[in-house]
């Protein structure tokens, strides 16, 4: 959950960069707070793009020398909103062993006018599909989700509770407590310290769902509100855990596709 908690921090920083961006004044002449993304169902702009769209013209350039050097070559498109799939150590096993280069495309969150982005990984799509075939990306990640799967159900790998779809996500079995949207939840607590004046009290506690439904791996993995001293805070943190394991420590697992599968997870605790 760590790497997934990370992306999230990553992803809300380039948002708040993309709306500082946009907020500025600049010259309208040179830029507009809007990406330009190339879309793959125009191939005939990757062939001949206009003069004036040197970034995307400087983009096949570059896809060139790559292809030209690696001649094998896979994408991975980083963006403000794009998602990791869930295999992705598996596609790392599976270029290796075919002696495919991954290649990656930074699609940035700030387009300029007349110049397309996207481009690099456009060309390179298109002359790989050429060459190999229409299925030669889809066949690398259908191979490297199998691996992924057959980890799940042989070697217990964990799996993100943000990689399942929602009818396959874990769900409490206990009628006793209460997880809004499958996030949240409130804990009371009985301390000697009144907490009316803090204002959002609360920690994420991030824990493994194994299989038979138990957790097991608690840790805090954010802390809300500095304000609160370090002993009323490890108070809170342990009441919270132990909370958790008595009460939170039966749920139907999660599968991933059909396959019951170690799962973690993240609750926002709200102390009460």
């Amino acid at each position: 959950m760590k790497k997934h908690y990370g992306i999230f921090l990553v992803i809300l920083f380039f948002a708040i960069s993309c709306k500082k961006n946009s907020n500025k004044k600049v010259d309208e002449k040179k830029t507009e707070t809007r990406t330009i993304v190339f879309n793959n169902s125009n191939p005939k702009y990757l062939l001949n793009p206009p003069k004036s769209d040197t970034l995307c013209i400087n983009d096949i350039e570059r896809a060139k020398r790559d292809i030209n050097k690696y001649q094998k070559l896979f994408i991975e498109t980083i963006c403000f909103g794009c998602r990791s799939k869930p295999f992705e150590t598996e596609i790392e096993e599976v270029l290796k062993k075919r002696k495919i280069k991954k290649v990656i495309e930074d699609i940035g969150c700030v387009g300029y006018e007349g110049q397309t982005q996207g481009c690099y990984s456009g060309y390179i799509s298109l002359k790989m599909k050429e060459q190999y075939g229409e299925n030669y990306f889809s066949e690398i990640e259908k191979e490297a989700e199998s691996i992924f799967i057959k980890n799940i159900i042989e070697n217990n790998k964990v799996v993100s509770i943000y990689d399942l779809e929602d009818k396959e996500k874990p769900k409490i079995i206990s009628r006793e407590v209460y997880i809004e949207g499958d996030y949240y939840t409130n804990i009371k607590v009985n301390l000697p310290v009144k907490i009316d004046s803090y204002k959002s009290l609360f920690a994420d506690i991030t824990f493994t769902i194994e299989k038979n439904g138990t957790i097991g791996n608690l840790k805090v993995s954010n802390w809300v509100n500095d304000a609160v001293d370090e002993k009323f805070k490890k108070d809170l943190i342990t009441q919270a855990i132990k909370t958790l394991k008595e009460n939170y420590n039966h749920w139907n697992p999660g599968k991933y596709k059909g396959n019951i599968a170690r799962t973690q997870n993240t609750l926002r605790v709200n102390f009460v």
